[in-house]
């Protein structure tokens, strides 16, 4: 089943839904760890918000949420339930004058499924065993492990990145418009500077897929977090029940579930 993605503000991926029988506009967000609704979309879910959900971001700072149960979503033609969801106002961590949201989604919605992203044809893909496998044949494998927080209900990819110094592990993050993002404490083991600005690095993710990063070095609760820029370059197959991990260069593929 193919969900169409759309550009928001030119830089991140959002998705046409429908809540409570409402049309919404969500983010899709793979670091989000949470699906959440804003006000906005509470109101359409019609749910009713209580309780506390807390959690924290990749800069350390800690969110607490109130949390709607049992959400419907209809995202492509089929209707999921989120067990739960965070509810949460972030409209002040958008531009002024931004279009208004209604959420969030994460990987969360999806637990349990294989799921594929591709951000260079706009294409969030939940594959069944069939077409899975085939998107496995034409893909390399990497280490990835899923962070679970909230409760264990959040859900978040990591990506293995070796170093001379050991294995880092970088949040794959579509929600973010940085190319990359570093903890400084393990900026050299990637050979940049802990205080320096505009740095590269090349990447060496899977075998055929080498990229050349732009590196923002700032002090995180995670090693790093690489963003929208990059991961248009690739399509990335997730099995989120088995915590497995494909990677292919989003040139090379023109499987669309």
């Amino acid at each position: 089943m193919n969900i169409p993605l759309v550009s928001y503000l030119g830089s991140v991926p959002a998705m046409a839904v429908k809540l409570g029988g409402h049309d919404a506009t969500v983010l899709f967000d793979t670091a989000g760890g949470l699906t959440v609704l804003t006000p906005q979309g509470v109101q359409k879910a019609g749910c009713q918000p209580w309780g506390r959900m807390s959690g924290f971001r990749m800069r350390g700072d800690r969110l607490d949420m109130q949390r709607c149960n049992d959400v419907a979503l209809r995202m492509g033609d089929k209707l999921w339930t989120v067990p739960a969801v965070g509810v949460w106002d972030f409209s002040k961590l958008l531009p002024p004058n931004a279009p208004p949201l209604d959420g969030s989604v994460a990987l969360d919605a999806f637990a349990g499924q294989t799921v594929t992203i591709d951000l260079s044809h706009h294409l969030l893909t939940v594959e069944t065993p069939q077409s899975a496998k085939q998107r496995e044949a034409h893909a390399v494998e990497v280490p990835m492990r899923l962070a679970r927080e909230v409760g264990g209900a959040s859900i978040t990819p990591m990506v293995a990145l070796p170093t001379p110094k050991g294995t880092l592990w970088f949040e794959l993050d579509c929600g973010s418009d940085a190319e990359m993002i570093v903890n400084r404490p393990v900026a050299e083991a990637l050979g940049l500077s802990p205080d320096k600005r505009g740095q590269t690095t090349k990447l060496n993710l899977a075998k055929g897929l080498s990229l050349d990063a732009r590196a923002n070095v700032t002090d995180l609760v995670v090693d790093g977090n690489l963003g929208a820029p990059l991961l248009r370059q690739m399509v990335i197959t997730i099995d989120l029940a088995n915590q497995r991990l494909w990677l292919a260069p989003a040139a090379a593929s023109d499987h669309q579930g």
